[in-house]
């Protein structure tokens, strides 16, 4: 009786079905980093949602999350989560917020970060202590249209020369569209409400131009966390 010989193609699936899945190896995401010394501490602890944990070392923590070792996929949902993560976090503490990616191999490599970074990030977390930043876009409403872009830019500048008073730290950004001015403010926590009053209360004296003040937010603006890996992602 002759034998039915099996095609090669189906024996090489077979055996990548067989083949037990070898699990994908576990990185921690940085969310940003807090302080965890003294009465800070139980606070940085508040902090933690489900999923996540702080590592801690010498009095800084870093609020981190279990997740792939591999460069994270560029998804809106994520990125969303991330910020929450911060938005959350900055309620309870001040908070270094670090930007959407940075990746660490393990405990051990965060720990690195924080003991090679400990002076800089006590510096900005002593400088953005209590403190939340706010966003302003200004552009024109459309009520005074012989108004002039030199007389406009002008206005608008008064405007956040003003603000400025009222903030510990600003500055200016690029305007696009049909925006003739854009900045963030750093401001106190104490004194964010009376911030928004007061940009309010200009924005009703000045109709010809139209203000969008967002916030309070963590301070994204007035951070910079540069982090260059000792090794590739994945290898």
């Amino acid at each position: 009786m002759a034998e039915l010989e099996q095609p090669v193609a189906a024996v090489s699936e077979q055996v990548e079905a067989e083949r037990p899945e070898v699990p994908e190896e576990q990185g921690l995401l940085l969310h940003g980093v807090v302080r965890a010394r003294g009465h800070e501490r139980p606070l940085a602890k508040l902090a933690v949602a489900t999923g996540e944990e702080l590592v801690e070392h010498e009095g800084l923590a870093a609020l981190v999350r279990a997740v792939p070792y591999r460069l994270p996929e560029w998804d809106r949902e994520l990125i969303r989560r991330h910020s929450s993560t911060i938005e959350r976090a900055m309620r309870r503490v001040t908070i270094v917020p670090a930007p959407y990616g940075i990746v660490f191999r393990g405990r051990e490599q965060v720990v690195e970060f924080l003991d090679d970074q400990r002076v800089a990030l006590d510096e900005t977390l002593s400088f953005l202590d209590g403190m939340f930043e706010m966003r302003l876009h200004i552009q024109p409403s459309g009520q005074s249209p012989y108004m002039g872009e030199g007389e406009q830019a002008d206005r608008a500048g008064s405007f956040y020369t003003a603000l400025r008073r009222r903030s510990r730290a600003a500055f200016t950004f690029p305007p696009t569209g049909q925006r003739i001015l854009s900045a963030a403010f750093l401001v106190s926590r104490a004194d964010w409400v009376s911030f928004v009053e007061y940009t309010d209360e200009i924005d009703a004296n000045h109709p010809e131009f139209r203000f969008d003040l967002t916030g309070p937010w963590p301070p994204y603006d007035f951070v910079r966390i540069a982090f260059l890996p000792l090794e590739r992602l994945g290898e």
